[in-house]
């Protein structure tokens, strides 16, 4: 199975994508001229867990703004995609989207979307994850980032060479 594994600064938080999360977004993936950004939400069965399990992936949507350098979401399809995730015991985490450069950074928009989202917790999440695919290498390139409760931002860097086994996710109980 392949994955990929993203590490907090200080190491002490994970998030892994499964390989159909990562397949669905990597078909989005700006590759040519004329590709416009997509993007949706990522969601976790365990949203307060220090080693997160991205499992499910939602968007871009019908409805949604979509340009080679922007992208909007359609609320009304957004909030029924996050329902039903949640009716099925996922959680929303965090936000994806591509860019059409290769080592992708969240612009000013990308950065208030993703504190609108935080704030929207009330101060019941610490972070909200934001992924960014760029369009560079075989498999493209991502960087994830979270936008921090006390208002920080972090890069999260991928973890390369280490089989799944030494990595643990604690699941809730089903």
């Amino acid at each position: 199975m392949s994955f990929r594994t993203f590490f907090s600064p200080d190491r002490t938080r994970y998030v892994l994508f499964t390989e159909n999360v990562l397949l669905h977004m990597y078909s989005y993936a700006q590759r040519a001229w004329y590709q416009r950004e997509a993007g949706g939400e990522i969601y976790s069965p365990a949203p307060y867990s220090s080693g997160l399990l991205v499992d499910t992936v939602t968007g871009p949507h019908r409805k949604d703004r979509r340009n080679r350098h922007s992208y909007k979401p359609n609320i009304e399809a957004a909030t029924r995609a996050r329902n039903a995730e949640y009716e099925r015991g996922r959680h929303a985490i965090g936000l994806w989207h591509t860019h059409p450069e290769p080592l992708p950074s969240p612009s000013g928009p990308d950065r208030k979307t993703t504190e609108d989202y935080l704030h929207a917790f009330d101060g019941d999440r610490d972070r909200y994850l934001t992924v960014i695919l760029g369009n560079r290498g075989e498999v493209p390139s991502i960087t994830v980032w979270s936008a921090e409760k006390y208002g920080a931002w972090q890069c999260w860097t991928e973890f390369r060479g280490q089989s799944a086994e030494f990595l643990t996710i604690t699941l809730p109980m089903q």
